[in-house]
């Protein structure tokens, strides 16, 4: 955690999903940054993608101060599954947001 960002700077986060017969490329999954009640999701297609790697992108005047969580979903196909997909959760913390 970077104690060093300030509200109302833009950030940006690597996004990198790996499971067992998942592909960031052509299976789904989505992120929620979440910040005490505050929360927006982004999916696959809000992510921006550049040279083979998806960004999330944000501004935290959006969020304002406190700790920011990234809770990642991935839909992983799997054939065990009545509808072919398992849905993986994880929650990472990501940063803490300071007041000037």
């Amino acid at each position: 955690m970077d104690n060093g960002i300030y509200i109302g700077t833009e950030l940006k986060f690597a996004v990198n999903i790996t499971s067992t017969g998942f592909d960031m490329l052509t299976d789904n999954w989505e992120v929620q940054i979440v910040r005490g009640s505050h929360k927006v999701t982004f999916t696959k297609e809000d992510a921006i993608f550049s040279e083979g790697q998806y960004y999330i992108c944000f501004d935290t005047a959006e969020f304002g101060a406190g700790t920011y969580y990234a809770i990642i979903t991935a839909y992983v196909p799997d054939t065990d599954f009545p509808d072919g997909l398992r849905t993986e959760v994880t929650k990472i913390t990501l940063c803490k947001v300071n007041t000037i």
